[in-house]
């Protein structure tokens, strides 16, 4: 009796797993909507007519975006390295078109549909920025002067360098529905999600315009893009109410701030409490910049450290960080930190920000990582073995200093330390004698 999940038509091998091909998807339904004349809307249709992405950039979206709302950080990373070893194994590596295998269907209900939401935000993200919008944050994160008429929302509110106002997004997925019946989920996200909150201020920038990004990936060779959208009106004449995107702007390096450092660094920023002049970090070379490395306190294998306690002759398992693949080009960072100490000033390092250029992110593509247009990225394999530099943050001269220390190999000592009170790893020496020694892992807080 013949598999219906096709599940036996697959060769499950090095062949099949998505590991390294550039995938593509391509947008197939364009749907406007006309939007009655008012202070500060201006549609925009899709840009681009597909979008290609590496196994490494969806990663690195799909670690950014999971969640409609904020949850503790200290789970994504461990989330989305889940999600893209499951993904890639419902992915065949061989064709150009993206699609998800018939071998996801396997997977309980709770699970595939999980999967598939991420999956689906991660494209609507890269659909974003292939289209030139560089910066996004939670709507959750963002507040508004006026309530809308609904309590819905969209997932996003995204900026484009040079444009003072921002777009709505809503990202909609599905592996099961017909392409006829998922074009009107797509649509509803658009009418019921999106254009109630087009007009009003978000965190003081104008929502003029938004999408409702729908990835079918219901068919098993070919995934397509349905997107809605705020039509072109014809101008009305009116000035546009002032609009300033810089909190989104802010809130787009606090959420890679969480990423690479955790929830305890990334919630002490966004409270303004947190000050990084007491914090050591690591920066690496590579495609011929310098890189703010992410480091967390969850364990790796082969990849731990921590420094030795010199009065109890242990390990202190306050100095216990481990390197991970996320990390922030320096002179993005350096911008990024110097806004936190004048949050509410006009003139913020972010507003002079561009995007990182398409010869950049090309260069990381080949060498097997992702940059992202604001200058996050997941390193490429070949970090291994570049110097590794130890850096402190000046406020007086807004830059980093490097110490005079350098250190090679995947890490460095001493690491990141923190002062405040979070969950750890922790590793316990057990000295037994004559002159044995015995490693042990536990779990512990850094009281």
């Amino acid at each position: 009796m013949g598999d219906k999940t096709g599940w036996a038509s697959e060769k499950i091998g090095r062949d099949v797993i998505w590991t390294t091909k550039n995938k593509r998807i391509e947008l197939e339904s364009v749907t406007p909507h006309a939007h009655g004349p008012a202070p500060g809307i201006r549609g925009r249709s899709p840009g681009v007519a597909e979008i290609r992405f590496t196994p490494q950039e969806m990663f690195g979206a799909m670690a950014r975006c999971p969640h409609l709302h904020p949850i503790d950080p200290a789970a994504v990373t461990f989330e989305s390295e889940g999600c893209r070893h499951l993904i890639a194994k419902h992915v065949n590596e061989r064709p150009v078109d993206f699609s998800i295998l018939p071998s996801v269907k396997r997977l309980k209900d709770f699970s595939r549909t999980h999967m598939i939401g991420v999956a689906g935000a991660a494209i609507a993200y890269l659909q974003m920025i292939r289209d030139g919008y560089v910066w996004c944050d939670h709507f959750e994160n963002l507040h508004m002067t006026r309530k809308p008429r609904t309590r819905r929302s969209p997932d996003f509110v995204f900026s484009r360098p040079g444009d003072t106002d921002v777009a709505l997004t809503e990202s909609k997925a599905t592996h099961g529905s017909s392409r006829k019946q998922f074009k009107r989920t797509v649509e509803s996200g658009y009418l019921k999600q999106v254009e109630p909150h087009l007009g009003f201020e978000i965190s003081g920038a104008v929502a003029s315009h938004g999408f409702s990004m729908g990835s079918w990936m219901t068919s098993a060779t070919r995934a397509e893009l349905l997107i809605d959208h705020t039509a072109i009106p014809a101008p009305a004449g009116s000035d546009s109410p002032p609009s300033n995107p810089n909190v989104i702007r802010r809130g787009n390096y606090l959420t890679v701030l969480s990423l690479m450092f955790g929830p305890a660094i990334a919630a002490a920023a966004r409270a303004g409490t947190w000050v990084p002049s007491e914090t050591q970090f690591l920066a690496v070379h590579w495609l011929d910049r310098d890189w703010l490395i992410g480091l967390s306190d969850f364990p790796q294998a082969a990849l731990w450290i921590a420094s030795e306690d010199e009065a109890g002759g242990g390990f202190d398992s306050r100095h216990l960080r481990l390197s991970n693949d996320f990390a922030l080009e320096l002179g993005v960072a350096r911008a990024f930190f110097s806004s936190l100490a004048s949050p509410d000033d006009r003139s913020d390092p972010l507003a002079e920000l561009g995007r990182m250029d398409d010869a950049l992110i090309a260069r990381a593509r080949e060498r097997g990582g992702a940059v992202f247009p604001d200058g996050f990225a997941v390193l490429g394999k070949d970090k291994t073995g570049a110097p590794v530099t130890i850096l402190n943050w000046d406020p007086q001269l807004d830059q980093f200093k490097k110490e005079d220390v350098k250190v090679t190999g995947e890490l460095p000592e001493p690491v990141l330390q923190h002062s405040f009170e979070a969950p750890t790893w922790a590793f316990e020496q057990e000295r037994e004698k004559p002159k044995t020694e015995r490693l042990r892992l536990t779990v512990g807080r850094t009281d």
